[in-house]
């Protein structure tokens, strides 16, 4: 069922307009004796300058996180065009967001960077799970977009198709005058000629695994499309079929990815009935959408897998046959990719910095930092957490405790855990201490860390909260090593997050620093005088340049010769790194 919401908004205006009583003014003398020249007073002396300190913040990802420029989008689902005409096809994203995007591709050594190109789509937005497929529909030799919505959108299910009214260079997108086409929920569009009259027709997938054929009717600039109920009769791929299709000669060729990650070759031979259906022995995770890529030049195209996280896969059409499929896995390198919700950690084991992050699903992962790497300098550990089953929105944090490493983390559900390694640190193995917290209260969507607040060497745990606030507890007496938590009042008595407090501290010889990331994406600054031994007391500091991810930001923070180096995940997954270092601006 699709739902519909309605919005209504009412203003009400009162003006209030009193009478005034009419009042006579006697006539003003008029004087004969020249204006008088008023004396010039001597201006007074420029005040002295005022200037503030900031932190000012450089974006470090390409560096750190994102070498190939592309964002991490959940739901992504990729069509390839040659939009400019250079010979060398763009790609195009829709996603969970309902918008589009443009990336222009450039070789880099091993690896590929996509540049994003923004802007280019403004004016095409659908509402939610957008779903594109390029190509000249109404013949006139400039690319169209059809577009396939999904998801909580009041236009679910339909494919709707806009032209470009403007230039390649400064695109003008106009939404087609046609009909509804509507087949039900999760509409996933793609264009192929298959009855070979030299115009592109539409391929749909939606919720239920059914496919759809809508034939290509369009004429005299009028885009139209007329529907073919038994084109596909019989053909089911799965639940939320996602096509992509070509065709050549007498041979149509679709692969249909589905929501359980799997994928089908499904080929028909123009004029013959019935479709021959084979499984590909490539899967995803889940939510596997299909895509073609092919240069000007390249014989066959190639085909591009992506996925539910955001995950994208080339394999090349090794054989011609598009059964056999070699993954290249230079072409999307250059990403870290944690997972949908990421929460980052920067932490040091064996005298090497490391990478903490969790995700929506409860995954802890950690990444060595290698600056020799060949694309980006992290190598991910996959079995360092080995065991470790939490329940979902997960964030961990790394320290130490007598000695030996201790992982603490926060889940959806509030409650926050220990786990000791007892193993090695090259194969940890970890026991969780069911009452190492004791008196550290269940906190929804906990999110903690650690940091010595009052210098005595022993740190302190700081845990935010779902409802924006932050708390911290110390360690009092020990009883058979295990330590009795008690809360700090008031040091952080004056944060408050808009909701899903995320806070990282960072110690300078001036100050002590809080960051807090929240709900909207950008990230609060707190500040605190350091002094030396004793407890701190936080109140806002806005010299923070402003800092934006998109929802559910999370930092992490760390001094390097004096820039706080800051790593920021955000709701879809994506880290991103900025140096802040401390600068002077005046003030007007």
């Amino acid at each position: 069922m699709k739902q519909i919401a309605a919005f209504i908004f009412i203003l009400f205006l009162f003006v209030s307009c009193a009478p005034q009583k009419e009042v006579i003014q006697p006539p003003k003398e008029t004087s004969v004796l020249p204006p008088s020249i008023p004396e010039k007073k001597p201006e007074s002396p420029p005040g002295p300058k005022k200037f503030q300190k900031i932190l000012a913040c450089e974006e470090k990802t390409e560096d750190l996180y994102n070498k190939s420029g592309i964002e991490v989008l959940p739901f992504i689902r990729l069509s390839f065009y040659d939009m400019d005409n250079d010979g060398r096809q763009e790609l195009i994203a829709g996603s969970k967001d309902g918008t589009l995007r443009l990336y222009k591709r450039a070789s880099s050594g091993q690896s590929r960077k996509w540049e994003p190109v923004d802007g280019y789509f403004d004016g095409i937005r659908v509402g939610a799970f957008s779903s594109p497929a390029i190509g000249d529909i109404d013949g006139d030799n400039r690319p169209d977009v059809a577009v396939g919505t999904g998801g909580f959108s009041s236009e679910s299910g339909r494919v709707l198709v806009f032209r470009n009214a403007g230039s390649v260079l400064q695109p003008r997108w106009e939404k087609a005058d046609m009909q509804v086409i509507d087949v039900g929920d999760d509409a996933t569009p793609a264009l192929a000629d298959v009855n070979g009259d030299g115009k592109p027709d539409l391929i749909i997938g939606n919720s239920t695994g059914s496919l759809y054929l809508y034939k290509n009717t369009s004429r005299e600039g009028r885009i139209s499309f007329t529907k073919d109920p038994d084109y596909f009769k019989g053909v089911d791929v799965g639940m939320y079929a996602m096509p992509v299709a070509v065709s050549g000669g007498k041979r149509v060729v679709i692969i249909a990815g589905n929501s359980m990650g799997k994928l089908y070759l499904l080929e028909r031979q123009n004029g013959k009935a019935g479709w021959e259906r084979s499984t590909l022995k490539i899967e995803c995770a889940s939510f596997a959408a299909p895509a073609f890529m092919q240069d000007r030049g390249d014989p066959v195209p190639d085909l591009i897998v992506s996925d539910g996280s955001g995950q994208i896969h080339y394999y090349k059409n090794t054989k011609a046959d598009f059964r056999t499929w070699d993954e290249l896995k230079t072409f999307f390198a250059g990403r870290i990719m944690p997972g949908a919700v990421c929460t980052p950690a920067i932490t040091e084991i064996s005298g090497r910095s490391c990478l903490v992050t969790g995700n929506i699903n409860g995954e802890l992962k950690l990444y060595e930092f290698h600056p020799q790497s060949e694309v980006l300098p992290w190598i991910e550990r996959p079995d360092f957490f080995r065991g470790i089953k939490l329940s979902s929105f997960s964030r961990g944090t790394v320290t130490t405790w007598q000695k030996r490493l201790l992982l603490i983390t926060g889940q959806q559900d509030g409650y926050i855990r220990a786990f000791l390694n007892t193993g090695s640190e090259d194969r940890p193995v970890w026991k969780e201490q069911k009452d190492f917290l004791k008196g550290v209260p269940k906190t929804l969507h906990a999110s903690p860390t650690v940091f010595d607040l009052d210098g005595d060497g022993q740190w302190e745990l700081i845990v935010g909260d779902v409802d924006g606030y932050v708390s911290a507890y110390r360690p009092e007496g020990k009883q058979g090593g295990t330590p009795a938590w008690q809360k700090i009042e008031r040091v952080f008595a004056a944060v408050k997050a808009n909701r899903y407090a995320a806070p990282a501290l960072v110690r300078d010889s001036e100050r002590i620093y809080l960051f807090v990331g929240q709900q909207d994406g950008s990230v609060l600054a707190y500040s605190a005088t350091n002094p030396g031994l004793g407890l701190p007391l936080f109140s806002r500091d806005d010299t923070l340049n402003n800092i934006q991810v998109s929802n559910h930001s999370s930092p992490s923070v760390f001094l390097k010769d004096g820039i706080i180096e800051m790593s920021v995940g955000d709701y879809n997954g994506n880290l991103r790194h900025f140096a802040c270092r401390k600068d002077v601006k005046e003030v007007p």
